[in-house]
């Protein structure tokens, strides 16, 4: 997964606005489009979680807001990430390249390659403002709601934007006790215009909040993965030992990195060094979501069988002499047209953003 298909929304959030909903990617809203995929990077050591994400968007600036749920009040305040971090991490989790044959006569010959890598008060009552604050071009709000509907009427009475298809999700938050961190454009953000359109990555944010294990919120971004590609984010943890998706969690989870990070080592790495602790280990999932929609958020625990990882990128070259049927021909073909479909795939996001 490249920067040119990550978005981070992910984050497990959701990009909402109000009205009749965008037909393009991942959409959570009028006149907002997501890349449906996303890179996240989540940091967790001493009971603490710094969650960092920046998705790729188009949107009006008055429409645009994201909201993500969090389980604690913030440990600090929303801060800018160094954009590097995402371009670091794609270099240092690159799948090694192995080479198939696929030359000229049967299936598989002649392909051109294949991806093997697997505010002062709550409106009202019932809502809590805990912190406000500004961040890039955003204002945010740290709010904790009584009922979902208290927290919907204090969003709308604040001109933060959200879909109302999104409300019924927001019940499971609000029972848990959870916070949600509510951003939008800022009326008075540097050089844009009221309803100007807006395209590129957001951010990127870091958050820091308390967290008993790693996890990233995805039940509210999910409202919409019915009525588009089922959305696979890429997430980048680092903790002092390896991680995995919980056996419970309902996604379908495929291991892309595992390895431990060696400061001496890493020269070419500042953000990613700056993030880490020399020694922690860092893991790399994809996570496709379920038909449906998300189940839940997606959580995280320790893997028992720990061990070094690095996808492969399987490369067609021409062999010659390719037979139809051979297994070694039959092998590459189907190689190759998985990455010719996954290479569509890629080129359809890219073509939306």
């Amino acid at each position: 997964m490249s920067r040119a298909i990550a978005a981070p929304l992910a984050v497990a959030l959701a990009l909402l606005a109000p009205g009749t909903a965008s037909p393009c990617g991942a959409f959570f809203g009028s006149q907002v489009e997501v890349d449906p995929d996303q890179e996240i990077v989540v940091v967790h050591r001493g009971g603490n979680e710094t969650y960092v994400f920046s998705p790729r968007f188009c949107g009006t600036a008055s429409a645009f807001g994201v909201i993500l749920p969090i389980p604690a009040p913030l440990g600090e305040a929303p801060a800018l990430a160094d954009p590097a971090i995402f371009e670091e991490l794609d270099r240092y989790t690159e799948p090694t390249r192995v080479e198939v044959c696929a030359s000229s006569g049967g299936i598989g010959c002649g392909a051109a390659g294949a991806d093997g890598a697997g505010g002062g008060p709550g409106f009202g009552t019932g809502v809590d403002v805990v912190d406000q604050g500004r961040v890039g071009i955003f204002e945010y709000s740290v709010v904790q709601a009584a009922t979902a509907d208290a927290f919907t009427s204090w969003l709308t009475t604040n001109g933060y934007p959200y879909d109302p298809g999104a409300a019924y999700v927001y019940d499971a938050y609000v029972g848990n006790g959870w916070y949600f961190v509510a951003f939008r454009v800022s009326a008075d953000a540097g050089g844009l215009e009221p309803g100007q359109r807006l395209c590129g990555d957001l951010g990127p944010i870091r958050l820091s909040f308390p967290s008993a294990a790693p996890f990233v919120p995805a039940r509210i971004s999910g409202v919409n993965t019915h009525a588009g590609p089922l959305p696979v984010w890429r997430i980048f943890l680092v903790a002092p030992e390896q991680q995995r998706v919980t056996d419970v969690s309902g996604f379908y989870p495929t291991l892309y990195f595992s390895g431990a990070l060696a400061h001496a080592t890493m020269a070419g790495f500042p953000s990613l060094t700056a993030l880490s602790l020399d020694g922690e280990r860092l893991t790399a999932i994809d996570v496709g979501f379920p038909y449906g929609g998300a189940p839940g958020d997606i959580a995280f625990e320790v893997e028992p069988v720990p061990g070094d990882h690095r996808s492969e990128l399987a490369v067609a070259k021409d062999c010659g002499g390719c037979e139809a049927g051979g297994t070694p021909t039959l092998l590459a073909g189907l190689l190759a047209a998985l990455g010719v479909l996954r290479a569509a795939g890629r080129g359809a996001r890219q073509s939306r953003s």
